[in-house]
């Protein structure tokens, strides 16, 4: 008997519904908030040693590449803040037919990236 399953999944052609997307973007938001927890405790660190610390993190704030870090930590923090009070909602009972989770889904990424938005340019 030979199976007839795919060998070489390409999952360029999958197109995945709104639910599995926002998922998917809340665990690796939290993932990203895990190793964005060694940058900011480095940070801190740093910057509470001495007036010398404080100033060179200060400087890497004035930075492109290091306000590009910081908006990226809290674009992550703001998309797991928001897909996790959607969740919050869904345990609740809320939001838990197909239809009302797409677009609950879709509501959460649309407002991700307008607050990330935000956070984008008050952090420029």
């Amino acid at each position: 008997m030979k199976k007839q399953r795919p060998v070489n999944l390409d999952l360029t052609q999958i197109n995945f519904p709104a639910a599995a997307k926002a998922s998917i973007l809340h665990r690796v938001s939290g993932v990203m908030m895990f190793f964005a927890v060694g940058i900011l405790i480095w940070a801190l660190s740093v910057s509470l040693s001495s007036a010398e610390g404080f100033a060179e993190i200060k400087g890497y704030l004035d930075g492109a590449f290091f306000k590009f870090i910081m908006w990226g930590i809290t674009s992550a923090l703001i998309y797991h803040f928001v897909g996790g009070v959607r969740h919050l909602i869904m345990d609740m009972g809320y939001w838990e037919e197909k239809d009302s989770g797409q677009t609950s889904a879709k509501v959460t990424i649309a407002l991700w990236i307008l607050l990330s938005v935000a956070a984008g340019v008050w952090l420029w």
